[in-house]
């Protein structure tokens, strides 16, 4: 296979909206990115990738779309775009934007016309969403046409008095489902995506893109994702619009899906398919889930975190693509919260689990994505009012967890600890007032740690972590380390995670701590002629038993 420019990659996510704010109206835009390019170039990242900056009333940050052709207005106009795109081409680096084909916002010229039985053109964009008509009881009450769930905790139907119907919604009620059997939405949206590609977009991730088919027999359930969710034939429409959009244009396209086996994995990025290049897949992102916890359950309950799940996950999507497809490597992204409060320790040891997590994740194969914020070890969120989050999902599930018998301050440490808002925060560049982000208050709250946690603290001193991530990149472009080859030691042990990534020329062995006290591991592998190059503490030898010290982290590297 031809080799294409994404398996160089080291991707930065861009939460725009939180990113920098160029005309200090409290909001990230287009103008602040392209003003910062080249601290993205400096950094070692030479592909940007954009969260949703299309016109939107903003219920879900910018993924809830009104117009697919217009950008909103908090982030600049059509000029900004294509100023951003040719600044970043100049850099020889890409852009990748999302591309939402689920769902539109509620305020979509399509969706007002379905809605509205005397809109001149309802009959035409009325079958371009999903609705049913009402159930009743015996008494003869209207009742919802199933019991399913959305995935922001509320039901996914909503009654439309005009028409008599409910339409599905399996996120927010204000972004209702799209409906794929539609051949017309379905060349609509490959016109929205052909639009940008022509304005020099060089990829797209693509939103939601393992829920795209339902069981149309709607049957009952609860909370029923499994009938909105990874239907086999939702890869047909994947590959019809890598067929005729994303290969024909030459742009890179990765989805996102959760749980695969390797027939789907292959179905989604494998080289001889069609549908994507490479898949963000969620198997290692919420490994400390606290099954046992009901009153804030699922995701929102923090227990101990399982390293042994991890690394399965990271072992499992390597050994499944080698080969036959490309792999993509990331802690968290927008959904997620902080990975240095998630799976590291932001307090007492913020610097070497920080350290820990960026050796353990960027020595590995494959095309790595690093989330805004990140490389400076961003934190969690320490909001203390329900105010002070943004996020439409979390006022559902604050309410769901009162409902489950939680106290408002059992409520608020879940969404501390677990909210998509944790990642959203304005980004840190400095310690003045709103950190350098804004000089007026921003959309959301700046994080409590912003003058000790920032990216002016750290550029000058050698052993930060922007300067380890920094590192980091470099040593991935000059090893080749994205096409080396992973092997995972000490598979059962529930405390560290220790690899080999074997290049053409030479082996690396990482070794992680997880935990916030010491561990013995043995390694049973040939250790001579590895040198100790990176390292969180000290410079150590390597020996066949070692002791490592709270959140340690070492870096080895043997010439071939």
């Amino acid at each position: 296979m031809k080799r294409k420019w994404w398996q160089d990659a080291i991707i930065y996510q861009v939460y725009l909206r939180s990113f920098k704010d160029s005309n200090n109206d409290g909001i990230g835009d287009f103008k602040g990115l392209t003003s910062k390019l080249d601290y993205l170039k400096n950094l070692g990242v030479n592909t940007v990738w954009v969260s949703p900056h299309y016109k939107s009333p903003m219920d879900d940050n910018g993924y809830d779309i009104s117009d697919y052709f217009k950008v909103s207005k908090d982030y600049g106009n059509i000029d900004d775009v294509i100023d951003f795109i040719e600044k970043a081409h100049i850099r020889n680096m890409k852009v990748i934007f999302d591309l939402v084909l689920n769902h539109t916002s509620d305020e979509h010229e399509w969706f007002k016309a379905a809605k509205n039985p005397v809109h001149v053109d309802h009959h035409k964009y009325h079958d371009y969403y999903i609705w049913q008509t009402p159930k009743y009881d015996k008494q003869g009450n209207r009742q919802m046409p199933t019991q399913w769930r959305s995935w922001f905790g509320g039901p996914v139907w909503e009654y439309n008095p005009p028409t008599n119907e409910y339409y599905l919604h399996i996120f927010s009620k204000k972004m209702p489902d799209l409906n794929w059997h539609n051949d017309n939405m379905k060349r609509d949206l490959k016109d929205v995506a052909r639009w940008w590609i022509d304005l020099g977009v060089d990829g797209f991730r693509v939103d939601a893109s393992n829920h795209l088919e339902k069981d149309w027999s709607f049957p009952e359930g609860h909370p029923g994702y499994e009938y909105f969710s990874s239907l086999p034939k939702h890869h047909e429409y994947l590959e019809e619009f890598g067929v005729e959009v994303f290969k024909p244009n030459n742009v890179m396209a990765m989805g996102e899906a959760g749980g695969a086996t390797k027939e789907e994995a292959l179905k989604y990025c494998g080289f001889e398919n069609d549908e994507f290049d490479m898949l963000i897949h969620f198997g290692h992102c919420w490994a400390d889930c606290d099954d046992s916890n009901h009153i804030t359950p699922g995701k929102w309950s923090k227990g101990q975190i399982d390293v042994l799940h991890i690394k399965k996950s990271f072992d499992k999507w390597f050994k499944m693509l080698n080969g036959d497809g490309w792999n993509l490597i990331y802690w968290h992204n927008h959904d997620h919260p902080r990975v240095i409060s998630h799976y590291g320790n932001d307090s007492v040891y913020h610097n070497e689990s920080g350290k820990m997590l960026a050796f353990c994740l960027y020595m590995m194969p494959g095309t790595p994505i690093v989330y805004q914020g990140e490389e400076i070890g961003m934190t969690n969120v320490d909001y203390h009012n329900l105010e002070d989050f943004r996020d439409v999902e979390v006022f559902t599930e604050y309410d769901n967890f009162l409902s489950f018998g939680a106290t408002h301050e059992v409520a608020m440490q879940a969404l501390r600890d677990r909210s998509r808002d944790n990642a959203r925060s304005p980004f840190q560049w400095d310690a003045t007032k709103y950190s350098g982000f804004s000089t007026t208050k921003p959309w959301m709250n700046i994080n409590y740690n912003y003058k000790v946690i920032n990216l002016e603290n750290q550029l000058e001193d050698k052993s930060s972590l922007y300067n380890t991530h920094k590192e980091l990149f470099k040593l991935r472009k000059e090893e080749k380390l994205n096409d080396g080859v992973l092997e995972f030691i000490n598979m059962k042990d529930k405390n560290t995670i220790i690899y080999v990534n074997e290049t053409e020329t030479s082996k690396f062995l990482i070794i992680t701590n997880f935990t916030t006290h010491k561990v013995i591991v043995d390694l049973d592998i040939e250790l001579t002629g590895y040198r100790n190059i990176m390292y969180n503490y000290t410079a150590r030898e390597l020996l066949p038993k070692m002791k490592l010290l709270p959140y340690e982290a070492l870096v080895y590297k043997k010439e071939k």
